[in-house]
């Protein structure tokens, strides 16, 4: 399949795609021509060259621009006179949360905003949805699946569509990731890396798909890390290959007690590596001088100091500080250890 085949809509939904914007048009074209990378640069070009005239062309444009990864560019768009308030205002805030996290009153007064096109309507209820998981509040979601659903029947441009169609699936993914239905999160997961083109966005989910497989595959979760890495290795992803480099290929290895040739300058997975060889009294050394340690912290301290109601502790704060109860699983994982042991040990 080629990459244009990508973005099409499906038979069905191309029936209701009476708006055909220029930008997908040129997009499609392009990744008939050229590479990824190629296309999309030569489309971010295109999308500043021209002016829009309709919403779906001012939709298409900008959220190409965001989806892409392309902020400077899309900051001067947002400031442009040939832009609707509407959408720009929408992607206003999409860039604010890139520098901070949404709050509970700027979801309060997402909520109270309504919205007459059906393609702003959409991108607004996800947004609602991001807020909610800036919020730590991953089942927000449910309040607005089938709203995000029928709104997406109703985008009539399918460049506008095919971005939305990934917003879903990520979004579907995060919801069932950190509520700990994992196998619904990986159907959403692999749905998503089998439609984007984007290579920052296919760096983070096969990331955070990595992290999914933690507590029952170290294999799988071990090569979807690695996969991630050699993208970001492959596209200059600077942040993406310290933090996959330095800590999750480190956690994963120590979490499955797999550490030959294994290291990490960061503390925290220091003393995680220092546990998984038993090396305790180096990680509680590592570890007791930190302040106001996370979850993850009391976690590997509680595992060092074969402590269970640290443990317990750490288990708790990650269902009711953070609401993750994925990762609520790890403490739970080394209290089982330390009874297993103990019981031998007996």
């Amino acid at each position: 399949m080629g990459c244009q085949n990508l973005i099409e809509p499906s038979p069905i939904m191309e029936i209701q795609m009476k708006e055909i914007s220029s930008v997908y048009q040129k997009y499609h074209k392009l990744l008939k021509l050229y590479t990824k990378v190629q296309a999309t640069q030569l489309t971010q070009e295109y999308c500043l060259s021209s002016s829009p005239l309709s919403i779906e062309e001012q939709l298409a444009r900008l959220e190409f621009l965001y989806m892409n990864d392309y902020h400077k560019e899309l900051k001067a768009l947002v400031h442009s006179p040939h832009y609707s308030y509407e959408a720009v205002s929408l992607y206003h805030v999409l860039i604010a949360r890139k520098v901070r996290l949404l709050t509970f009153e700027e979801l309060r007064w997402l909520e109270a905003l309504t919205y007459r096109h059906p393609s702003i309507q959409c991108l607004h209820y996800f947004i609602i949805v991001y807020a909610y998981y800036d919020l730590k509040q991953y089942e927000g979601f449910e309040k607005y699946i089938e709203l995000c659903q029928q709104a997406l029947y109703k985008v009539n441009e399918p460049l506008f569509h095919y971005y939305m169609k990934l917003r879903f699936d990520e979004v579907s993914f995060h919801h069932y990731w950190k509520t700990n239905r994992t196998i619904l999160a990986r159907k959403y997961a692999y749905k998503f890396i089998n439609k984007v083109i984007s290579p920052i966005q296919l760096c983070k989910m096969y990331h955070h798909l990595a992290l999914s497989h933690l507590y029952d595959d170290f294999e799988a979760s071990y090569d979807y890390a690695k996969k991630a890495l050699s993208i970001a290795e492959n596209n200059n992803l600077a942040a993406a290959m310290t933090s996959i480099r330095n800590h999750t290929i480190p956690f994963i290895c120590a979490f499955h007690r797999r550490t030959d040739n294994i290291t990490s300058p960061d503390p925290t997975e220091s003393a995680h590596i220092a546990i998984a060889e038993n090396n305790y009294s180096a990680a509680m050394e590592i570890l007791c001088t930190l302040d106001h340690l996370t979850p993850f912290q009391e976690t590997y301290l509680g595992a060092a100091r074969l402590d269970k109601d640290m443990l317990l502790r750490a288990h708790y704060r990650f269902k009711w500080e953070l609401n993750d109860f994925f990762f609520a699983r790890l403490p739970l994982e080394y209290l089982n250890r330390i009874t297993i042991n103990m019981e031998d040990e007996t």
